[in-house]
């Protein structure tokens, strides 16, 4: 037999269905002055109004996640609201605005959690009940057909462990998420109400748009605008 005609329909089929690496990218601000705090490109921005801190933290899958810290430098009270973040597409060549793309809101996040966390302890009581139900119909099916006892006891404790199981793996499920929304409430920067001279800092995420060289970052911020101009660059 010759086993070309067999590797190679097979590297075929490898070649087709192989997973690519994702694209790896990272952020470099222009346009400004920055320095290194750790590692990271820190760049600020102030007027009468804020002073604003910021720096490209990581890439998290699909997102971009920052870090910024806002003080207010007015003599009025005003809210920041970091669902109203955004950032403009610059092309290339003609560096055109071609679309907005807004961060994130944590709001919107939060409830989504809560709502996946919700429906898993839902599932979870479902899962269990089932396993009983089967659990019991077999016992029944097996007593009906005089089983040896033996049979009977496994066919009970096969259940059992079953519904141990998946209680279990739903378990952890919800303690993901319930981290997960501890990450969202408490490091994510939410909509915050800063008196003059008070300041708040938190991370928030930016979708990421591909084949992009320049991006504006946007942050409205009561009556002023911050804008960040970062190249990026991928690695891969």
């Amino acid at each position: 037999m010759n086993l070309r005609f067999i590797f190679y329909p097979l590297f075929i089929c490898l070649t087709a269905f192989g997973c690519s690496a994702p694209a790896v990218f990272e952020l470099k601000p222009i346009d400004a002055e920055y320095t290194y705090m750790q590692g990271r490109e820190v760049v600020s921005q102030e007027d009468s109004v804020a002073l604003t801190i910021l720096n490209f933290e990581y890439q998290e899958g699909n997102t971009f996640t920052f870090y910024t810290e806002i003080t207010n430098n007015s003599n009025v009270t005003y809210t920041i609201d970091p669902s109203k973040f955004y950032s403009e597409i610059l092309e290339p060549t003609s560096h055109e605005i071609v679309k907005k793309i807004s961060v994130v809101d944590p709001e919107i996040k939060i409830k989504s959690i809560d709502e996946d966390i919700s429906s898993t302890e839902a599932s979870k009581g479902a899962a269990i009940g089932m396993n009983i139900i089967f659990g019991v119909f077999n016992a029944v099916v097996d007593i009906a057909s005089e089983a040896p006892p033996g049979q009977v006891i496994n066919d009970v404790a096969y259940w059992g462990d079953s519904a141990q199981n998946e209680a279990e793996e739903h378990d952890i499920k919800i303690e993901n998420l319930q981290n997960l929304r501890k990450h969202w409430q408490n490091n994510v920067l939410r909509k915050t109400t800063l008196a003059p001279g008070e300041y708040f800092g938190g991370i928030f995420y930016l979708p990421i748009q591909y084949d992009v060289r320049i991006i504006k970052l946007i942050l409205p911020i009561y009556n002023t605008v911050h804008e960040f101009i970062f190249e990026q660059k991928r690695f891969n």
